[in-house]
């Protein structure tokens, strides 16, 4: 967004320039940015290659920071992992929003948030939820949690629109195997498929199954 500036003519005669004072608003934009940046870079690489990946002094020289800058902002690599956690949640709160338009047909919502999802997931390597559980417990309990809550809230959306013929039970742990396997990059390289395009050929063969 532009930003528009106004100019004005100083009077006669000149005022005393005075000391210049960074702003306390300013300064609270320039942490949240590089706290910003130390999350976004970490999270690209956690991501890629899983946390134990990432070296605290490595992402430090990548950011041109020094590790006490890096520690200022997050005192510690599970400070990190949890920003990043949180994060994904909030992601997640945005996919979900996208099945609530009731006026818009509960197939066409399901593919839209389908194809979100399907980019989403894809993002992680399976080595970073290896290194939740394993390293970050409680971490990996939260954020099972949250999507167990999400899961409910869908099954309770998409319900309604389930084929009478069948059973619901069967229907969502159908759903959650699709979840949990789909993402896997072995069954995509075993086909020569990419693991966007399984997790969205999954998902539309159980829409088009189970929704009237």
């Amino acid at each position: 967004m532009g930003r528009w500036c106004s100019w004005a003519v100083l009077p006669s005669p000149p005022l005393k320039p005075r000391p210049k004072k960074e702003s306390p608003k300013k300064s609270v934009t320039t942490a949240d940015g590089t706290r910003a940046r130390i999350l976004n870079a970490f999270s690209e690489r956690a991501k890629r290659a899983g946390i134990r990946s990432v070296v605290m002094g490595e992402l430090a020289t990548e950011l041109g920071m020094s590790m006490a800058t890096l520690y200022g902002r997050f005192s510690s690599k599970e400070e990190l992992v949890a920003a990043m956690v949180d994060q994904w949640c909030a992601e997640l709160a945005t996919h979900d929003a996208l099945i609530e338009d009731e006026a818009v047909p509960i197939g066409e919502r399901f593919r839209i948030w389908a194809d979100a999802w399907s980019v989403r997931i894809v993002a992680y390597s399976p080595a970073f939820f290896t290194d939740l559980s394993r390293d970050y417990p409680d971490l990996a309990a939260h954020l099972e949690t949250d999507l167990a809550g999400r899961r409910a809230k869908g099954e309770a959306m998409l319900r309604p629109h389930l084929r009478p013929d069948l059973d619901p039970a069967a229907a969502f742990a159908l759903l959650d195997l699709i979840y949990v396997h789909a993402p896997d990059p072995r069954l995509g390289d075993k086909v020569g498929v990419a693991r966007r395009d399984v997790i969205r050929t999954a998902l539309g063969i159980w829409a088009r199954g189970s929704l009237k």
